[in-house]
């Protein structure tokens, strides 16, 4: 597993449970069971697994913990581990965030990155700032959201009956971390909670003429801002994300 297609993943949780302009979700702790999906292909044969996603309401901000563990067997009889596990902070009105990513492979600590991201106004340029795995910058065009305000933006399409939408995407994941990220949103399914909208986010690399995304997630997404049906695409396996278990968080109480 390279570690742009591990921390990929994490851009979509980090996204997920928002409260912007004109959307109201709710706060929630969510669980999902992973399993290696029936259509995947290729040298891993079996995963155990789970996800937690863990989005909490703040006065000033969003602050979002999420967790993915799982261990799979190899054709050869092997095994592998894997954990990650993201935490950010992402202001109100979307042009301030904070991120920390670390991985665990087999055991052994992996890939960690930490540092935080500004625009000048929303929608407008900035930078964003590495302090792990090595003091960098990165400069941030104009157009470019970060995770909370792109979901948003994906709520507001699906609500507009829009089919296709793409944006310039930092999610903090590291050096790769500005993409072009394109999604396809299908028709609203009836759902015990209300509608959900099937959506699939592809990943390209900015300035890459490979018409083959980096890295794919679907899912199904309720009015509450709640993942179903999970999928993610890392190329050599797909694994499957079922809800197991969901609770809702209260919200602040702000001046």
């Amino acid at each position: 597993m390279s570690p742009r297609s591990s921390l990929l993943l994490l851009a979509l949780f980090v996204w997920f449970p928002v409260v912007a302009q004109a959307v109201e979700l709710v706060p929630h702790r969510a669980a999902y069971r992973m399993t290696l999906a029936p259509h995947s292909r290729g040298p891993v044969t079996e995963v155990r697994g789970g996800l937690v996603l863990e989005w909490r309401a703040g006065c000033e901000g969003w602050v979002s913990n999420q967790r993915l563990g799982f261990v799979a067997g190899r054709e050869d009889g092997s095994s592998f581990s894997y954990d990650v596990r993201f935490s950010s902070w992402e202001s109100r009105d979307g042009t301030e965030l904070h991120f920390s990513v670390t991985s665990f492979e087999n055991g052994k600590t992996g890939e960690e990155v930490r540092g935080r991201a500004e625009l000048e106004a929303p929608g407008g340029p900035g930078r964003a700032v590495f302090v792990l795995p090595a003091e960098s910058e990165m400069a941030l065009p104009p157009g470019t959201l970060f995770p909370t305000r792109h979901i948003a933006e994906l709520i507001r399409a699906a609500e507009r009956g829009e089919r296709f939408v793409a944006h310039l995407v930092f999610d903090g994941s590291g050096e790769n971390a500005l993409s072009n990220v394109s999604a396809v949103i299908g028709p609203a399914r009836s759902g015990p909670e209300g509608p959900r909208w099937p959506v699939t986010l592809a990943y390209f690399g900015v300035g890459s003429a490979d018409p083959t995304p980096d890295f794919t997630i679907g899912f199904e997404l309720d009015a509450r801002g709640v993942l179903h049906a999970v999928t993610l695409d890392y190329g050599e396996f797909v694994l499957e994300g079922r809800l197991d278990r969901l609770e809702l968080l209260p919200r602040p109480e702000c001046p």
